[in-house]
């Protein structure tokens, strides 16, 4: 794996250096670089390459134009006044600042890039039973570090240049250096006391053996014009950042292959394991972090004192003492390796070599790509599972990961892959392939044929279904249905209206409508109206939502039947499911309905006949599939099919209603720009934060992990109590981001029940496993909850048939158990045995019930609940939140919704996104940002249809205004005024000619293409003068060269 952080340029540069170094000294004797190359034994390569001196080495072959630039001596290992001043941006013989770059100075001085090997390839090398055979896997390690190294370089080593207003590129020359580490150290957050600041702070104990190479790439790029720019750090990305730690993994691989040792590929297929290394060993060695806490904590409880209260110098005192006391009572700080031995002893693993294969040649080309193209092309199909339009680097990353098992010999590889994903195409869903590619606004972007199938499909049904016939209520039926509901449509009189235009709307449509419909504002009640309509008009209505729990709460709208989208497809394709003319099938929450899930939709109902109505909000979830469906919807009905409510009525408090719209996105807007777009949400959430603040119903929760989640936890069942006492119906509920999240928040509040006594009676630990195939322990007693994660059917009463007891997401009351069954009870007071064969791992991947900890729940399954009041828990940060998650989690309440979010992961991912060494301190205020663009992050899922359309359209725009152009110097000459005709023409003509799916996009698109164009062919038109510059001058200094060469001139 690489990872890279930003070195800022006003750092203090000692401290970067003693980062880099781990507080060694510099170097006595050079180790980059011998002085006579000729004369070198080997000596200097073997320090070099087993890290036994680990304090910086220079990049072995560094130009002459760029360590001249930098003012280094290469004849000498690097010291510490020279890495400081390097570091700072600074030439190291002078301390004179770098070349500015466009007059500005520089911020970033340097990225620091960090390989990485597998835990195997560590432990190899560290218990390896020779010191020549740890030197031969480090040089492994170096060698594939270092060709990775020179692939970024390649890529970012050019410098961008703007001369008299003429822009070109120019590539050039780049350093770097090398510091091998050996350990990773655990670090933990520490509260200072109870409401006191959080930080992350390095236990000074023994951390674990992990490899791991840092590489200072200087910010500065050496052109052979004499430049001196910076890096093009725009290509170091998410995406090239694994791509170049896929590159790093493929050459590690071949490099170890080479020596002998046998290696494969680990289960994601993205990394290089030595497999003569043993699971639990790798386990062991990796554990450190974990270890260290709780042994730490587990002391201070034994002391009577309680870790949450303590101060962060007592916390800091124990961790250092009771780690010492832990098979570390000899730890100096500098005999990691002694240590390590004892623990390899203790868990009872012995190591000798890994040298037990004949080096393995590198296979023929034809079948290594052959076998690096099937495993790409089976990445990228996946990646289309869930995206319709992807980075092209995504197709380089995973031709890198193919070859890591395939065997790679350089960097071409990586491209001669592509070209045959590209030329052949791929499988997806069963379905062969075709890759578009397009570049749109500055990125190399790419879709697929089957995405733009479905796509345009969708499109043709849709047209088709909206000039269908039948499907429409009478006005009369309706305003019958509405009186016999006994519905107040008055006391909320705005509201109110909104509710009954949208009855009327979405009953007199024909074929299919689309109800936008915001959270709360009331949409299974009018759906109940509709649903008595229907049926007194002699209609069955069925109802269907992604998930089981979704669909079950349709049923209150007195529908025939219920399912989950997959449920609901697969009986439709089967025959299962029989509608006609006279049904309606109603979608909930189609926001999480993908395009192909949509298409399957619409061809059940051209052949059947039925009606179709949505009902969802864009702006609370996105499908797991590729593409966006509500967009597609959005484009091709027509606004009388399209009602909106926008108003709610589940939050009783006006202002509570007005906090919880703000999380709401307006949507997207084709009239601004995506930055003006994102201010606006910024600025909403921001509002909505302030007013939360005010209201005491937001806060930081400090601490690590455990005393987040500790405090959550008592939090909700204060709140519990205080909402019974006041004899609440609803009670509280808690939603998270993650499943993780959930298991850990659930047994912290299962943990406090019963050590209040609300948990009592023997004890019953289940082996289970959760959707994820994650293993675990669950103990049960009577009383607690646990969550489903199948739907469970059980006998009906009258013992004919079968009926639903719960769904995935459900929580469920252990009522008692026996050896083969657990009694329980579900949310609707049923009781019922059930057998513990009917909760079995299905996938028969393992024997475990799958069953997991009740109360805490995942917050796409709690779209589409109401509670009284509801806590949106956020206990690792708000880094994996969207503002259509936020929306969902902070609208689920009727009277309060609490938000509680961890202030050290706030703090970790601020510190992260900063350069390191950056001075400025990290403020509550920027905690409290970095929180709000989180939650105001609204990325729409692209369609495919879109990146074809914006060049044809691009084409079509531009013939059309070369003609206008013409037209217009054509009346000129006629002295005619062109303004009113271009009014009352162009305007109309040529703008109604023009489909009006077209046109919801050209305000949007125009803007952007308008100016790629321009920027293209300023970049054409520098380019070209530069040229012309660089030749004029060529040609002067040679005519000034044979002046010099004819001597001077006589005399007069």
């Amino acid at each position: 794996m690489m990872s890279f952080k930003k070195i800022a340029a006003n750092a203090n540069g000692k401290l970067i250096v003693a980062y880099l170094r781990e507080n060694k000294l510099e170097p006595r004797q050079d180790i980059g670089m011998a002085t006579d190359p000729a004369a070198d034994t080997g000596r200097r390569l073997n320090a070099y390459y087993t890290g036994k001196d680990g304090r910086g080495a220079w990049m072995s072959d560094m130009g002459s134009r760029i360590a001249d630039a930098l003012g280094v001596d290469l004849s000498r290992p690097p010291g510490d006044k020279t890495l400081e001043r390097l570091v700072t941006a600074r030439r190291a013989d002078t301390g004179t600042e770098w070349e500015a770059t466009k007059g500005r100075k520089r911020e970033i001085s340097a990225y620091d890039l960090t390989f990485s090997p597998d835990k195997s390839v560590t432990l190899a090398a560290e218990f390896a039973g020779t010191a020549a055979e740890q030197g031969v896997i480090w040089i492994a390690i170096h060698s594939a570090a270092e060709a990775a190294m020179r692939l970024v370089a390649s890529e970012v080593g050019q410098a961008r240049r703007t001369v008299n207003g003429e822009m070109f590129v120019e590539q050039g020359e780049v350093a770097w250096i090398a510091f091998r580490h050996y350990t990773a150290r655990p670090t933990l957050d520490i509260q200072d006391g109870y409401g006191g600041v959080t930080a992350r702070v390095e236990v000074p104990v023994p951390g674990d053996p992990q490899a791991h190479i840092h590489h200072l790439l200087l910010n500065i790029v050496a052109t052979e014009s004499g430049h001196l720019g910076s890096l093009d750090s725009q290509r170091i990305t998410d995406t090239t950042a694994h791509l170049y730690g896929a590159y790093f993994q493929a050459i590690l691989a071949q490099r170890l292959r080479e020596l002998g040792i046998a290696v494969h590929v680990d289960e994601r297929g993205r990394a290089i394991r030595i497999s003569a290394i043993p699971e639990h060993a790798r386990d062991a060695f990796s554990k450190r972090h974990h270890d260290t806490e709780a042994r730490a904590k587990s002391f201070a409880k034994a002391q009577g004192r309680e870790w949450a209260g303590m101060s962060a110098d007592e916390k800091y005192r124990v961790l250092y003492e009771t780690n010492l006391r832990y098979r570390q009572a000899k730890y100096d700080g500098g005999n990691e390796r002694e240590i390590w031995r004892e623990m390899a002893a203790a868990i009872g693993w012995s190591h000798d070599t890994v040298l037990t294969e004949a080096p393995a040649a590198l296979r023929p080309r034809s079948d290594r790509l052959e076998e690096a193209y099937t495993i790409a092309a089976k990445m990228i199909a996946e990646e289309f599972k869930t995206a319709a339009v992807i980075d092209h680097d995504v197709l380089r990353l995973h031709a890198a990961h193919g070859l890591i098992a395939a065997g790679i010999e350089d960097a071409a590889d990586i491209t001669r892959v592509v070209d045959m994903v590209e030329a052949r195409g791929l499988q997806i869903e069963g379905e062969q392939s075709v890759l578009h590619i397009r570049e749109r606004h500055g990125r190399v972007r790419v879709t697929n044929s089957r995405q733009l199938r479905v796509e345009r499909e969708v499109e043709a049904l849709l047209t088709e279904a909206v000039a269908a016939q039948g499907g429409a209520l009478s006005v009369e039926s309706i305003r019958a249905a509405i009186g016999r509901s006994n519905l107040d449509f008055q006391s909320n009189a705005i509201h109110g209206q909104a509710q009954l235009n949208m009855i009327h709307h979405f009953g007199r449509a024909k074929q299919i409508a689309f109800l936008m419909g915001v959270a709360g504002s009331g949409k299974t009640a009018m759906l109940s109206v509709l649903s008595d309509a229907w049926h007194q008009d002699g209609r069955k209505v069925f109802g269907a939502a992604m998930a089981w729990q979704q669909a079950e709460n349709m049923k209150g709208a007195g529908l025939d039947g219920a399912f989950a989208m997959t449920k609901l497809l697969n009986d439709l394709d089967r025959g299962r499911l029989a509608l006609d003319s006279k049904s309606v099938l109603v979608i909930d929450e189609v926001s999480q309905v993908a395009p192909e899930q949509m298409l399957r939709l619409l061809q059940h109902q051209k052949q059947m006949g039925f009606a179709l109505r949505l009902i969802g909000d864009r702006e609370q979830g996105q499908s797991i599939g590729a593409g966006d469906a509500v967009e597609l919807l959005l484009r091709h009905l027509p606004p009388e099919v399209t009602p909106e409510i926008l108003t709610t009525v589940r939050q009783r408090d006006a202002r509570d209603r007005a906090i919880a719209g703000m999380f709401r996105s307006n949507g997207r807007d084709v009239t601004i720009s995506e930055d003006e777009q994102r201010q606006r949400d910024v600025a909403r959430v921001s509002e909505a934060l302030a007013m939360k603040r005010t209201d005491g119903t937001v806060r930081l929760v400090g601490g690590d992990l455990d005393q987040v989640v500790t405090e959550i936890a008592e939090f909700y069942l204060r709140r519990r109590e205080v909402l019974a006492a006041g004899g609440a119906k609803r009670g509280i509920t808690i939603s998270v981001p993650t499943n993780e999240d959930a298991a850990l928040i659930s047994l912290a509040i299962r943990n406090r029940l019963k050590a209040r006594g609300e948990l009592t009676g023997p004890e019953r630990v289940i082996a289970a496993v959760d959707q994820r195939g994650q293993t675990f322990d669950l103990p049960i007693v009577q009383g607690d909850r646990v969550r489903l994660f199948d739907r469970i059917y059980v006998p009906t009463p009258n013992g004919y048939g079968r009926t639903t007891f719960g769904s995935n997401g459900d929580f469920v009351t252990v009522l008692g158990w026996d050896e083969k069954t657990l009694r329980l009870r579900n949310r609707d007071g049923v009781e019922a045995t059930i057998s513990l064969d009917a909760l079995r791992d299905p996938t028969g991947k393992t024997d475990r019930t799958r069953l997991g900890f009740g109360y805490a729940m995942t917050i796409d399954s709690a779209q589409g609940i109401t509670s009284d009041e509801h806590i949106n828990a956020m206990p690792r940060g708000t880094g994996s939140m969207t503002g259509f998650r936020a929306y969902v989690a902070e609208s689920r309440h009727i009277l309060r919704c609490w938000t509680m979010i961890s202030e050290a992961a706030l703090r970790e991912a601020e510190e992260h996104s900063r350069p390191l060494g950056d001075p400025t301190p990290v403020t509550l205020a920027d905690l409290w940002e970095r929180a709000i663009k989180d939650l105001a992050r609204h990325e729409y899922k692209a369609l495919g249809i879109d990146l074809l359309a914006s060049r044809k359209e691009l084409e079509r725009i531009l013939t059309l205004a070369a003609k206008l152009a013409e037209r217009r110097e054509r009346m000129f000459g006629q002295k005619r005024d062109p303004s009113e005709e271009y009014r009352n023409r162009a305007a109309t003509k040529e703008v109604a000619a023009v489909e009006p799916a077209v046109l919801c996009d050209l305000g949007y698109s125009l803007r952007k293409t308008g100016r790629e164009l321009r920027e293209a062919l300023e970049r054409q038109t520098a380019l070209r003068k530069a040229e012309e510059t660089r030749a004029r001058q060529s040609e002067l200094e040679r005519q000034q060269e044979q002046e010099r060469g004819r001597g001077p001139a006589p005399a007069m």
